[in-house]
């Protein structure tokens, strides 16, 4: 590690330890600890801390409950809370590790959620004050560091910034929606706006909403007075604050503001084009506002592209692929280019145009519903079944292992984008990994019994969006993105009536994706387009359940049936409809190490109906 990477791992622990005190319920500390007591005397000591708060959104955390290194040390920051506690409880996004994780009653929104004490309730509320607590210690002190003023200045909106995000995500998590909230007068959190973890009364959101936007507004004009820019883009920027600005305000339906922000947030960066969509989402590119470090030696184990990328370690050792929702994916126009990243029934004509050969058993759509073929009881596992036809029954069929296996191999060759070089991992047990598949030492595709049903859990609808750049399976995660924006901006446009805004958004992104798109709806139709073509392009990126939350809409999710070639493609377990006021309209309970340790709250303060 060299001495730029000792001094970034140092400031973690300096923010961490200025705020550690007796109680130390909401310590959440990353894995490597450095204690500095005078880490915001100066300036450059509150750059450190600052980088400290920023790497605290993506770093193998400890135990979430008892801080041991055991149980629930995989907990990785931003990116686990998106991908994990949104998208995997949301209507697009099949989540592996979701399944394997929260079980059936978790992601369908069922008792669990009612429960003060589970380890969902708690991660959000703890990674969130963290990052707010950590903020505040900073913050305390800033403007009496020594130094130059500007940088104090510059520091000084990163960490407001950083505060600001923290607590709209609390508000995603455990606010009300706001037409639910009595006009923002709900009870929803703790406000602390100093450091230290002292008692403190509940908030309601409009004092949260508040503390968010003034923060913003004085870190944005912060930003432009200080003239400086930031060193990386895994700390908060001016772009970031507008960009965090309008995801609050649309939470509370302010959209006039909301359209503003997206618009300011997405200057200077550009959509990406076709190409880099295809690449695989590991590495930076334009239209990347806010990610991880790209530094492979800032990525732990729990890496968060190791749990889904086709090529993960943890994807192929712990079988827990991620995969699209089939009523979503039909939902996509035929030409989209983004219906290359799934595997899905319409993939088998892909394969047979390329070599007819590689579907020996002339395995058709329906065979996708064919409870024969595939493992209905286990993620509907496609290498599930026969790999050749059984000599004794020449009616059975073949398995579509081969179809997937060779898909698989089509796209890597064929459709992705990326550097094959960098998605790779020769040091793999097998031969080389690439996506749900390995190749034997020719440099040909492994297909045997041996690999059914042991080697590869290769699920239907399978993803190629998000891949890992090898050995470590690291890749930079992206927090926010242009594209993002400019669909907030979209629709926050059709909000106020700017109609002629929301479809110019809309047509130039998806006349990229979809060659000949031309939408001509109006009134509901643009919304709804919007909102689906929100869906399309950020899928997998963080944002399925919340977005569901926020609209107001209940999310369903239609079960696989056999023989059916019309269901879903949803595990029998999970295709239930989640109505819009389960669980006090998709509220996480503020966690009991919060009310038993807090004695300023009064519980009866909190409005949580069923």
């Amino acid at each position: 590690m060299n001495a730029k990477k000792l001094i970034y791992s140092a400031a973690i622990v300096a923010t961490a330890a200025m705020t550690s005190c007796s109680s130390d319920y909401l310590q959440l500390a990353p894995e490597t600890q450095i204690t500095n007591s005078t880490a915001i005397s100066t300036v450059d000591g509150a750059r450190l801390a600052m980088i400290g708060v920023c790497q605290a959104m993506w770093q193998q955390y400890q135990d979430i409950q008892s801080g041991s290194t055991s149980g629930y040390n995989f907990m990785n920051g931003e990116a686990f809370v998106n991908h994990r506690m949104n998208d995997a409880f949301g209507p697009d996004m099949h989540v592996g590790i979701g399944y394997a994780m929260w079980g059936n009653e978790i992601i369908t929104g069922q008792s669990p959620w009612q429960k003060d004490n589970y380890v969902m309730c708690v991660i959000p509320w703890k990674y969130c004050y963290n990052l707010i607590q950590q903020a505040n210690t900073v913050l305390d002190g800033i403007d009496e560091a020594e130094g130059d003023a500007n940088q104090r200045d510059f520091i000084k909106a990163q960490l407001l910034t950083l505060r600001a995000h923290a607590y709209t995500k609390l508000m995603v998590y455990y606010a009300p929606r706001w037409e639910n909230s009595r006009n923002g007068e709900a009870v929803c959190a703790v406000m602390r706006d100093k450091g230290g973890v002292t008692d403190a009364p509940l908030c309601t959101m409009n004092d949260v909403f508040e503390l968010i936007y003034s923060d913003l507004n004085t870190a944005i004009d912060l930003y432009k007075s200080s003239g400086l820019k930031r060193e990386a883009k895994w700390m908060p920027d001016l772009n970031v604050a507008y960009g965090v600005f309008a995801r609050a305000a649309m939470i509370i339906h302010d959209y006039s503001t909301a359209q503003t922000m997206a618009h300011n947030a997405s200057e200077g960066y550009t959509v990406m084009d076709n190409d880099t969509y295809l690449s695989g989402f590991y590495t930076d590119n334009d239209d990347f506002m806010w990610t991880t470090s790209d530094e492979e030696s800032d990525i732990y184990y729990w890496s968060e592209y190791c749990m889904f990328a086709p090529n993960g370690n943890y994807t192929n050792k712990w079988q827990v692929p991620d995969g699209i929702d089939m009523d979503l994916y039909r939902q996509m126009d035929a030409n989209d280019i983004r219906r290359q990243c799934y595997l899905t029934p319409d993939k088998i004509a892909v394969v047979e145009a390329e070599n007819s050969s590689w579907n020996p058993g002339k395995i058709t759509e329906a065979d996708f519903w064919n409870n024969d073929l595939v493992n209905s009881a286990s993620n509907l596992d496609l290498s599930f079944g026969p790999s050749e036809r059984d000599r004794k029954n020449p009616n059975k069929k073949w398995g579509l292992y081969n179809v997937a296996l060779y898909y698989s191999y089509y796209y890597t060759n064929n459709i992705f984008k990326g550097e094959i070089s960098d998605i790779v991992n020769p040091d793999a047990e097998s031969g080389d990994q690439y996506a749900y598949y390995f190749l034997n030492n020719k440099g040909v595709v492994r297909i045997d019994k041996s690999n059914y049903g042991t080697l590869n859990t290769i699920p239907f609808g399978a993803q190629y969006k998000f891949w890992s750049r090898a050995p470590y399976s690291s890749g930079t995660f992206s927090f926010m993105r242009a594209a993002e924006m400019k669909l907030l901006e979209a629709e926050a446009a059709y909000e106020n009536q700017d109609y002629t805004t929301a479809k110019n958004i809309l047509t130039a992104i998806n006349s990229v994706r979809i060659p000949g798109y031309n939408f001509t709806g109006s009134g509901t139709a643009l919304r709804d387009e919007i909102r689906l073509s929100r869906r399309i392009e950020l899928w997998g990126e963080g944002h399925s359940w919340s977005d569901f939350k926020r609209w107001n809409l209940p999310i369903e999710r239609r079960a696989w049936v056999a023989g059916d070639p019309n269901s879903g493609n949803w595990l029998p377990e999970f295709g239930v409809t989640t109505p819009v006021s389960a669980n006090g309209g998709w509220r996480m309970l503020i966690p009991q190490s919060e009310t038993y340790y807090n004695h300023a709250i009064d519980k009866n303060l909190i409005e949580f109906n069923n």
